[in-house]
């Protein structure tokens, strides 16, 4: 195994994640020097110390197989994560070492779930942090390793580009390695400097525009209110909010072209007009829904609820204006539904991604009009183009396993004490990285009652949903290193 390679990609990783904290501890000085200046300022030196050692003294490598790459991945995502909590583990409080480790996966994959039962008590500093875990995540470590690796265009930067986004994605990305990584960078910091700016003006101040921001862009969900969105009481707040949260979950080469190039090809795209159309649709049902049931007397206010939960949970934000746990069934199904199904592959979006589901209900319609024309010949489309069998294959595997990992963590936490309910929504939410729950823990709950062995499961089932499963069950099943 190249020890030398993998380890300096990880140390570059470290460092990465040292910057952040350091940028933290700004924070803390700029807030009077604030009480997590010290457990910030110590763990970045850490941190720094132990990335940059391999930076440092050893030598680079060559090139390295697949395995190395699967290996090179999860070990960046465990160890960043480790190294993510300390700052949590030296402010203490409510923060014990699991809970530590639970609020920094769940920042890092974008989850957006969290342990703290009164958010507003963290100093400015370490909930910038919090938010920053998110920023970290949603880029993708491997992306901001291929953006400045000096040899990026080996082999090994194209199959762990290949791992970060799916194939379906990659169909939209017509540049290099490097060139689609510095096309994500644009497009993530251009949506939060231009959110932070009209949230601004809106009313909101500065550090919550910005940190709102950040989770947006990573579709998080990390607030820096107890109340989440709701807590800013705006219509405008959560219009920017909504618009931002469905660009975000879009491809984001489609966004580039779009912007940068003036393209008109994302309307073009089969992906885009499937999730706009399914998100429309859900919305004008949930709408109706809420008036017909009475939760809401206002046609306004019921379709901004809506819009915003259906976005929310469609993007894996997990963000929330209202409190969903009084909604009618038919509404939380819809809610339940985009949930499982995720936005676009491409973006930094969790779920099952709605690439897949689209080819999927086409590969449906398909086999439904085979059966009713048998000699006809029929094959499922993606846009004007045919779908391979092997793809639809590929993805109807995907789709039933990725069923199964959900069942089967549900199937675990029910082990620990936790009802039906708790068991199937939460195991939903962290293998899909939306964060967003339904019953007793409620839109605004927190994760902190939980034992401590659901909390656990609930972090392997964020890196499963995080890396796609894939990638994790491959590093499992190696056997041999050459």
């Amino acid at each position: 195994m190249n020890i030398n390679y993998i380890s300096r990609n990880i140390g570059l990783a470290l460092v990465l994640n040292a910057a952040f904290m350091f940028l933290s501890v700004i924070v803390s000085l700029c807030y009077g020097r604030d009480a997590a200046f010290s457990p910030l300022l110590l763990s970045a030196v850490v941190t720094l110390a132990v990335g940059a050692f391999p930076l440092l003294f050893v030598r680079r490598g060559g090139a390295v197989t697949i395995k190395e790459g699967f290996f090179t991945i999860i070990s960046t995502w465990f160890l960043v994560s480790v190294f993510g909590a300390f700052p949590y583990l030296l402010w203490g409080d409510d923060f014990t070492p699991i809970n530590a480790w639970f609020e920094s996966v769940s920042g890092y994959t974008t989850t957006g779930s969290t342990i703290l039962d009164d958010i507003e008590s963290l100093p400015h500093s370490l909930l910038f942090w919090r938010s920053s875990t998110h920023y970290i995540g949603g880029l993708g470590v491997v992306v901001f390793m291929v953006l400045i690796l000096p040899n990026y265009r080996n082999v090994f930067g194209l199959r762990l580009s290949g791992v970060e986004m799916t194939s379906l994605s990659k169909e939209n990305y017509k540049f290099k390695v490097s060139e689609t990584a510095k096309i994500i960078l644009s497009v993530y910091v251009a949506l939060t400097l231009l959110q932070t700016l009209l949230l601004t003006i809106a009313g909101v101040g500065f550090f919550d525009a910005l940190n709102h921001s950040m989770s947006i862009s990573a579709t998080g969900g990390f607030s820096t209110r107890n109340a989440s969105a709701a807590a800013f009481q705006s219509p405008v707040v959560e219009v920017i909010m909504i618009f931002f949260m469905y660009v975000a979950s879009l491809h984001f080469g489609l966004i580039y072209l779009t912007f940068a190039k003036r393209s008109s090809k994302i309307y073009k795209d089969p992906v885009f007009r499937f999730y706009t159309i399914m998100l429309v649709v859900s919305i004008i049902f949930t709408t109706t829904n809420l008036l017909i049931e009475d939760v809401e007397d206002n046609f306004l206010t019921a379709l901004r609820h809506s819009a915003f939960m259906n976005i929310s949970a469609a993007s894996s934000t997990g963000f929330a204006t209202t409190e969903a746990q009084g909604w009618p069934v038919f509404s939380l199904m819809i809610l339940f539904y985009f949930s499982y199904q995720g936005a676009c592959s491409g973006s930094t979006t969790g779920g099952l991604k709605a690439d897949r589901m689209c080819v999927w209900f086409s590969s449906l319609r398909a086999r439904l009009k085979r059966q009713l024309h048998s000699n006809a010949v029929v094959m499922p489309r993606f846009g004007n183009k045919l779908i391979d069998k092997e793809v639809v294959s590929d993805i109807n595997l995907f789709i039933v396993f990725y069923i199964l990992v959900i069942f089967i963590g549900a199937m675990c936490l029910s082990t620990t004490g936790l009802d039906l309910q708790q068991s199937l929504t939460t195991s939903l939410a962290c293998v899909g990285n939306t964060g967003l729950t339904f019953g007793s823990l409620s839109s605004f709950g927190s994760y902190n009652a939980f034992p401590a062995v659901s909390k656990l499961i609930f972090t392997i089932e964020m890196f499963l949903g995080r890396l796609e499963i894939y990638p994790i069950l491959a590093f499992i099943v190696i056997r041999r290193w050459r």
